[in-house]
Formats: C-alpha cells, structure tokens, sequence
C-alpha cells in the first residue's frame, strides 16, 4: 500500500524543483514550432524574450503535464529592414527560441490532404492578391507607373476580341437571353431595319 501510493506521488510531481512566481493573467504567446528532422523526444518553441529556461519548463509541467530533462535557448537577431523606398532602415524586434528535451516523445500528426474544409483556394488567391499589389506599390514608389495597355491580354480579352471581330464582320449574330428593359426596343428594331436595308 504504501509503494502503491510513493510511486503515485513520484508520478505526479517532476524530478525538479518547480518555480513558485504565480502569474495570474498572462498575457505570453508560446508557439510550438514543427521540425521534422529533430528526434521524437525533443521540441522547439518560439518565446517572449522575458521567458527563462525556467519559465518554459514550469509552464509545461504545470499547463500539460510534460517533463523536461533539458532546456537550450538562444535569441535570433531579425535582418534589417526597411519600410519603403524614402524610409531609413531599422531592425526588427529578435525571436526567442528554446529547445527542449522530454522524457516522453512526441510525434507530429500527418498533415491532412484534403485542405478544402481550410479555403485553401480562397488563401491561395488572397496571397496572390496580396503580393501582386505588394510588388505594385514598390513600383510605384520607385516612379514606375503601371500602363494597363501594356499588360499582357487575358485569356477572357483576347475571346471577346474575336467575338467582337466576328460580329464587326457579320459572320455571326449577337445573341443573348437576357431580358432588356423596354425602353430598348425601338433602338433594337431600328438597327435591325437598317442591317436588312444593307
């Protein structure tokens, strides 16, 4: 009885001594980072600057119950940057990493192949979106105006061109089902008498 109940207490606290600062609404993000070539028992945050070694490892033992045997941590400083084209360069703010060894290992879940419920799509063309005009806006900075009737014609341009072609020729009829208003009528039988009359 009384093994029973040492190897329970042994089980629910670590084999290190745990912190006692209290935080009571912490306001701290931790990002687990995928590495798929680190070995199964190790794991890679991303954390504030303020986080210690140790603070990692009680926020782990006490938020999901993991065990750490070892802490690496070092700070990656952020290439210089700059705003615009008339700005000054400046450095963003460093990342905080921190590597952990566990005494219990943990693997990743296969990504999912169907990415459809996500709005993969949508994402996809959001992104595109967005660095079209990033790239539009530098441009622009830079003095390089954009001339539409330079771009390259699209697929849907160059069909209503020859549509257009054909019509202009005669070599086809416009049709169409939608349903003008009734002020277009006379219009539609005047140009219609005067293609007859040619």
């Amino acid at each position: 009885m009384a093994e029973a109940l040492t190897k329970a207490v042994v089980r629910q606290a670590p084999n290190f001594k745990l912190g006692t600062k209290q935080v009571f609404l912490p306001n701290h993000v931790v990002t687990l980072i995928r590495k798929d070539r680190a070995p199964a028992n190790w794991a890679t945050f991303n954390v504030p600057l303020t986080f210690t070694k140790f603070d990692l490892r009680d926020y782990l033992w006490n938020l999901y119950g993991v065990e750490v045997t070892a802490v690496r941590s070092w700070v990656k400083q952020s290439p210089i940057e700059r705003k615009g084209a008339s700005a000054g360069y400046y450095r963003p703010q460093s990342q905080k990493f921190m590597t952990v060894q566990m005494t219990k290992a943990f693997v990743w879940p296969s990504p999912p192949g169907d990415l459809e419920p996500w709005n993969k799509k949508l994402w996809d063309a959001r992104e595109a979106t967005s660095q079209k005009q990033a790239r539009e806006d530098v441009a622009r900075q830079l003095g390089k105006l954009p001339y539409p009737s330079k771009d390259k014609e699209s697929a849907e341009r160059k069909k209503l061109r020859r549509e257009a072609a054909l019509l202009m020729e005669g070599k086809k009829d416009f049709k169409s089902d939608v349903q003008l208003d009734s002020k277009w009528d006379q219009i539609v039988k005047a140009s219609k008498g005067k293609k007859n009359s040619s």
